[in-house]
């Protein structure tokens, strides 16, 4: 279990690997919903590229037929067993996620279409989240820190 989410309310949530320098950060900020990857090599966060997840309008007007605006939704950061790759789960639902050691970013709403960080292209695909089914509960997770912003 994670903690709950209301879409458009500004949220940050954080997770740092324990085993690689990378980490990965969920920010709402009322209005566009971002993934951030980021490399901590430097000793401060270096973004190494982002991904919208949602803007909220277009949530509000069912654009974005699989979310729902005020539905409360259960918020994780899963890192694979190596911590090279991680995901963003909304109600158990990856709709984010990023791959370090391929340097691929993917989202389901493919924007922005590609960055220098990963050039291929931000599509959904799938196979960015296969190591969600073979992970057990056995494997630990890093710490998670959630804030609500003013």
């Amino acid at each position: 279990m994670g903690q709950t989410l209301h879409l458009g309310a500004p949220t940050v949530i954080e997770s740092d690997a324990d085993k690689t320098p990378f980490g990965v950060v969920f920010e709402d900020d009322g209005d566009l919903a971002y993934l951030y990857a980021v490399d901590r090599r430097s000793g401060d966060y270096v973004t190494l590229d982002a991904v919208c997840v949602y803007h909220f309008t277009a949530v509000l007007e069912q654009h974005m037929s699989d979310l729902e605006a005020y539905h409360p939704y259960d918020v994780r950061i899963v890192w694979s067993e190596d911590q090279l790759r991680a995901a963003l789960l909304l109600d158990g639902v990856a709709h984010a996620a990023f791959d370090f050691e391929r340097k691929r970013a993917y989202c389901r709403s493919n924007f922005p279409s590609q960055s220098a960080w990963s050039p291929a292209g931000h599509a959904w695909d799938q196979r960015a989240v296969e190591f969600l089914d073979g992970l057990s509960e056995t494997v630990s997770q890093p710490e998670v820190r959630y804030t609500l912003l003013p």
